[in-house]
């Protein structure tokens, strides 16, 4: 249990809930004022809030998961299919991915696709207990979730720009804010992209050298 659930999958829920927590008060404070006269103990209301928080910041993982499909198509196609199709620039090499490739129909079959191909690379490198390669798909998840946080406060300040506390900022303040979340969104989707191509090839990767050991077996 403790090798399934590590750092950054704590990471992928906190921080995005944490920060979509804090976010209601400052842009709206009219809702959360009334709250403040409860007179609810401040132990309670930190654990209460922190709970809020994990279950945001599941909440949105879940929303970054069903929106990955919209991912791939800003990244021109899965990475996983660019990857065996033609590599992929800076992270695998056309010649090694062919290569690749071709190990892995020669394993599972070669009118196999190249999704189902890499479905069962990850098959086997989920087999092979490899940490590594779980690390970078924590990482994808993790800045995946945070591409779709940061749209989501864009739309939380569009609201508050109208209803809320940012109604009261000048047009230059409500600009600049956001102009920083979309430079923001374009650096995490980036950054996702990165992790996935770093998941994709280390998968890919791992899968090559478990094929070389089966074929070393067959043969011995």
């Amino acid at each position: 249990m403790h090798d399934k659930f590590n750092y950054y999958d704590l990471l992928s829920m906190l921080v995005p809930g944490t920060l979509l927590v804090g976010s209601v008060p400052f842009l709206f404070p009219s809702i959360t004022s009334p709250a403040s006269h409860v007179g609810i103990p401040d132990a309670f209301v930190v654990v209460v809030l922190t709970a809020v928080a994990v279950f945001l910041g599941q909440a949105v993982q879940a929303v970054a998961s069903l929106v990955e499909p919209v991912l791939y198509w800003t990244w021109r196609g899965r990475p996983s299919d660019r990857a065996l199709e033609n590599g992929i620039p800076r992270y695998l090499p056309a010649d090694a991915a062919k290569r690749i490739r071709r190990k892995l129909q020669q394993w599972v079959g070669s009118d196999a696709t190249n999704h189902a191909l890499f479905l069962f690379a990850m098959q086997q490198a989920d087999g092979a207990d490899v940490g590594r390669a779980r690390r970078f798909n924590s990482l994808y998840a993790y800045h995946r979730g945070l591409v779709v946080l940061l749209v989501i406060l864009m739309v939380m300040l569009s609201l508050s720009a109208k209803w809320g506390r940012a109604a009261a900022w000048d047009w230059g303040t409500q600009l600049a804010s956001f102009a920083a979340l979309a430079l923001l969104v374009l650096l995490m989707w980036h950054r996702a992209r990165q992790r996935a191509n770093y998941y994709v090839r280390e998968v890919l990767h791992i899968a090559e050298r478990l094929y070389e050991e089966w074929k070393g077996a067959e043969h011995g």
